[in-house]
């Protein structure tokens, strides 16, 4: 859970108690209990609060605590101490970066086949890259998001992707894995492109691939290839 904001299915920035309860370094008890004994009115909890659920690692149903930006703030005013202070910085910082990005006007939608486009592909890596170097301004997050991406698509880090294309005797030693994937999997390498501009738009990866995006998607490419859909440059 590195996403502390996120979209709601409305579209609004919340975050939830066990986002809250990690990052405050608290147990996800007794962030509940803090829910529980908080002085707020029925009205205020009712329009900044709401239950929802989760399956936890023995696949058991679990209770958890949706909370907007305002339920959120009255929740940590009471947490104290040097990390508290910082970590409220930086949660206000999210939902102002989430709030932001709402108040922009949508862009129109992209025709599917435009993501096998090498070219889009290639624009679609540089917008991502300069949507998270804005939200954090940290390289490491490009890296990390580019690691994911591949990892899962292909169920390998981009190195390793390379590697194995090595180890088969094709020459892209000196390629990103992007690149290969390109050469290999232009199924997957659109894939890539479409996950890329959903982030460049504010959608973060944890919400694709909950949404399944990344295992259903490149059949859709898959089935347009193979029935001579390919746009031209």
């Amino acid at each position: 859970m590195s996403t502390l904001v996120y979209r709601s299915a409305k579209g609004n920035p919340v975050t939830d108690s066990r986002r809250v309860a990690q990052a405050f370094g608290r147990s996800h008890k007794s962030l509940l209990k803090a829910l529980a004994n908080m002085s707020c009115d029925a009205e205020f909890n009712r329009l900044h609060f709401a239950p929802i659920s989760y399956v936890d690692g023995r696949r058991r149903m679990q209770r958890a605590v949706m909370m907007t930006r305002a339920g959120f703030t009255f929740l940590v005013l009471g947490f104290v101490g040097k990390k508290a202070a910082e970590f409220k910085q930086g949660y206000i910082a999210q939902f102002d970066r989430m709030e932001a990005q709402l108040r922009q006007p949508q862009p129109a939608a992209t025709p599917l086949q435009d993501f096998m486009k090498h070219q889009a592909q290639v624009q679609r890596v540089k917008a991502t890259a300069s949507q998270l170097l804005r939200l954090s301004n940290n390289p490491g997050d490009i890296i990390r998001y580019h690691r994911a991406v591949m990892k899962c698509l292909t169920a390998r880090t981009p190195a390793q992707y390379v590697r194995d294309a090595v180890a088969r005797g094709l020459r892209v030693s000196s390629w990103s894995g992007r690149q290969v994937l390109r050469r290999l999997e232009p199924a997957k390498a659109a894939t890539a492109a479409f996950l890329d501009q959903q982030v460049a738009h504010g959608h973060t990866l944890e919400q694709l691939v909950a949404a399944g995006i990344p295992q259903t998607l490149p059949a859709a490419f898959e089935a347009m290839l193979k029935a001579g859909i390919i746009p031209a440059e």
